[in-house]
């Protein structure tokens, strides 16, 4: 059996840094795409599946910390995130939201190309993906939401409005970015939209339920913690 060319998605804002790594790829035996911001990415990620993704986090409309939830939403494909900035927090931030490696920019071609291929020896394992804090538990692959032992059900945008909170607990959330991170269909969508599903969710998990957990911050946004 013929093996399959590893795809590579590029991400990126810089042109020349996608015509350089799509130019050396390609020479490497790879199967290149770009875009050339994190909305572009989104479409192609759905249709194409590629085998690793490289992101740049400095970018405009999305930019790289937050387009990684929505990537894991979608690929389980290892990313390789690239950062002008070598600050820690960065790097930490970054693994914690689903990025499995980190390079500082400027960077040796041919040390981006060995982190590709071993990323892509790298087995990866099928493991059920559960998100929990305190009593309240996200199951992603069975697609359930419990407090405790009862068993809540949501819509699915309101289990991707959890998801997305409880990805990062602590973390303080606009409505903006509810907004991008969650609405995949934004034809007849509005920012009030956020509000309103939040209400929603708050009725299912919260209501009923010590603590509640998920908390408005007043002319900012929106908190998941006790």
């Amino acid at each position: 059996m013929e093996k399959e060319t590893p795809r590579i998605l590029v991400v990126d804002d810089d042109r020349k840094i996608r015509e350089m790594l799509e130019l050396n790829l390609s020479l490497r035996g790879f199967e290149v795409r770009c875009a050339a911001d994190g909305a572009a990415a989104l479409p192609i990620v759905r249709e194409w599946t590629p085998s690793v993704i490289v992101l740049d986090i400095m970018m405009p409309k999305i930019d790289g910390i937050s387009l990684l939830p929505m990537l894991r939403r979608l690929t389980e494909a290892p990313i390789l995130l690239l950062s002008a900035r070598g600050e820690v927090v960065d790097k930490v931030e970054g693994l914690q939201r689903g990025a499995d490696d980190y390079l500082a920019k400027p960077f040796e071609i041919s040390e981006l190309i060995a982190r590709l291929e071993s990323a892509l020896r790298r087995p990866r394992l099928i493991e059920r993906r559960v998100l929990a804090y305190a009593d309240l538990s996200v199951d992603l692959d069975a697609y359930t939401v419990k407090r405790g032992s009862v068993l809540i059900g949501l819509t699915a945008l309101e289990f991707r409005l959890l998801a997305t909170l409880l990805r990062a607990p602590g973390r303080v959330f606009t409505r903006d970015q509810l907004f991008d991170l969650v609405w995949e269909d934004r034809s007849d969508a509005e920012i009030g939209s956020v509000e309103r599903t939040i209400s929603y969710l708050r009725s299912k998990i919260d209501r009923d339920f010590q603590p509640r957990l998920i908390h408005t911050v007043r002319g900012v946004g929106y908190v998941l913690k006790t």
